[in-house]
């Protein structure tokens, strides 16, 4: 497969300006040829019908004759033009030859069309080209009404001159048109160029501006730019920050994690060490319990710190989808029945409704069984765990999905840290990990619910999630 490189911005405005500038240098070279080509040939006719003028002011009746005074000045203007040759003809209406060249060409039809001139209506003169001693001519034929004493007479008088003189006059008209033409495709583009330099000098800027940070540098970009690149910029800023938040959270969390997982490693070891060195079954006994329930208590932290670092990567990536809330409350509440009734305690779930939602069904699904599996810990034996679904209240849109607990509950005063990572209660005595409610938290938010926590009555916790999303069908 071939590779080709990618497509270049200045490449792509260059190639488009001297096409542009082509066709327009083209059509101004066509459109000034013709006027070149216009104007010598109006400029040759017009000393020709001038020339017919003057000699038909020289033909007069004179003994019932006509009578032809050819000026000499007729002729000379035309001889201004020393590489052409003219013609030129005085005959009657009915064809007799007067004087002049015979046989000259007539106007044809079906071959070429006559021009006249404006402002000359009175001798009426036609001008038309035609092929005359093996060279192309172009003719004028006027006419003229002779008077006498009972005799009137009518003359037609015919010029012709060849165009030499008139294609090299179009010729030099379109020459100097072509080298203005050429200075203003070179000045044009020369400036062009310079407009694309400009105008990609920003980008070249970013660049220069990316290319020297430091990989760790992750501050946003200050540079200026035009109104059309600013955009970009907002979402490389906005992108940098959100690398950063993501890189200083993962480095407090390894920090955190570190030391979490380093001190229950010691004690498991310390432990193992211990049972090995017993020599009391029943104290050996003890002390391999506690390395397993260490075991455990590790696995289950390193279990949800995994998930948490999953959800981290699914809330930058993940897209909602529709799905069914209460089924997944259903199916969660299966998957930790059988944990819960070892440790002695129910869980019911009491709703009948049906509830829809858009979000992410695996970040769900980890907020509730951290939110279930806290309230089933903490529960004392015969306990129980009640979860269901509460319709808000008229004015309140959404739906809330509520948790509640018989176990001791959480004092008012640190409900706002046991969203922390890591945190754990001094007065708590059971073993845990302090991301639950911290990994609840993180889910509620990016699914734009909020979590509250309540006192059950006479004891306990209630855990409430708002989703003002969700829908009731």
């Amino acid at each position: 497969m071939v590779n080709y490189p990618p497509p270049s911005i200045r490449r792509q405005l260059s190639v488009m300006t001297v096409c542009l500038l082509l066709i327009l240098a083209a059509m101004s070279y066509w459109a000034a040829n013709m006027y070149g080509h216009r104007a010598a040939r109006l400029s040759y006719d017009r000393l020709m019908v001038g020339a017919a003028l003057q000699v038909a002011e020289s033909i007069s009746i004179q003994d019932g004759e006509v009578s032809v005074d050819l000026p000499q000045a007729a002729f000379e203007t035309l001889s201004l033009a020393t590489d052409d040759r003219v013609f030129y003809a005085i005959t009657t209406l009915d064809g007799d030859h007067i004087t002049g060249y015979e046989g000259l060409p007539q106007f044809d039809p079906q071959s070429g069309r006559i021009t006249r001139l404006e402002g000359w209506r009175e001798f009426s003169p036609q001008l038309f080209d035609s092929y005359y001693s093996n060279e192309k001519v172009r003719f004028v034929i006027m006419t003229r009404v002779l008077n006498d004493v009972g005799i009137t007479q009518e003359v037609k008088i015919q010029i012709g001159q060849t165009l030499r003189a008139s294609n090299a006059l179009s010729t030099d008209i379109s020459l100097r048109v072509l080298q203005f033409v050429a200075f203003f495709f070179v000045l044009a583009l020369v400036l062009i160029m310079f407009g694309i330099w400009m105008l990609l000098r920003p980008m070249n800027q970013l660049n220069k501006a990316l290319s020297e940070r430091s990989p760790v540098d992750l501050s946003p970009l200050d540079v200026p730019v035009p109104l059309e690149i600013e955009p970009l910029l907002n979402t490389i800023n906005h992108f940098m920050g959100q690398l950063a938040t993501t890189l200083d959270r993962l480095k407090r969390f390894t920090g955190e994690a570190a030391h979490q997982i380093r001190t229950p490693l010691a004690g498991l070891k310390s432990q193992a060490q211990n049972a090995l060195e017993e020599q009391d079954p029943v104290l050996r006994q003890q002390q391999l319990k506690r390395v397993v329930e260490s075991s455990d208590l590790l696995s289950g932290t390193v279990r949800q710190m995994l998930d948490q670092a999953k959800l981290a990567y699914r809330f930058q990536s993940e897209i909602f989808s529709p799905l069914r809330l209460d089924n997944l409350v259903k199916e969660v509440c299966r998957d930790v029945a059988v944990a819960a009734l070892r440790s002695d305690v129910e869980v019911a779930y009491l709703s009948s409704v049906e509830v829809s939602i858009d979000g992410d069904g695996f970040a769900l699904k980890q907020m509730i069984r951290n939110i279930l599996e806290n309230a089933i810990k903490y529960s004392p034996g015969e306990g129980l765990v009640e979860v269901g679904f509460v319709v808000c209240p008229e004015g309140k849109e959404g739906v809330i999905l509520r948790v509640s607990d018989s176990g001791p509950g959480i004092p008012e005063n640190e409900r706002s840290q046991v969203f922390e990572q890591f945190y754990r209660s001094p007065n708590n005595q059971r073993s845990g990990s302090g991301l639950g409610l911290s990994i609840a938290r993180e889910v509620a938010v990016h699914h734009h619910a909020e979590l509250e926590l309540k006192d059950n009555q006479p004891h306990g916790l209630i855990v409430e999630i708002h989703f003002g999303r969700g829908r009731v069908t």
